[in-house]
């Protein structure tokens, strides 16, 4: 992941791929989603198990911040 100081300056970076516009976010947002279960619970003894559920969570997040696209949902 890399942080830029705005949309303009992703956009200006020689590796930018226009393919991965969606991506582009407030660094909140991105926190918002690795807090989630799916990645702070990857130590868990019984994550494997629930590893839907919480990937049901991360999903409902994405959707709250409007990153419901297919760029977001896997194939």
């Amino acid at each position: 992941m890399n942080l830029f100081r705005s949309e303009e300056h992703v956009k200006k970076w020689p590796q930018y791929d226009p393919a991965s516009a969606q991506s582009i976010m407030e660094l909140a947002k991105w926190a918002e989603i690795f807090s989630g279960p799916l990645f702070r619970n990857r130590l868990d003894p019984d994550y494997l198990e629930k590893v839907h559920e919480y990937a049901a969570v991360m999903f409902q997040t994405l959707k709250k911040i409007g990153k419901a696209g297919p760029f977001w949902t896997p194939e």
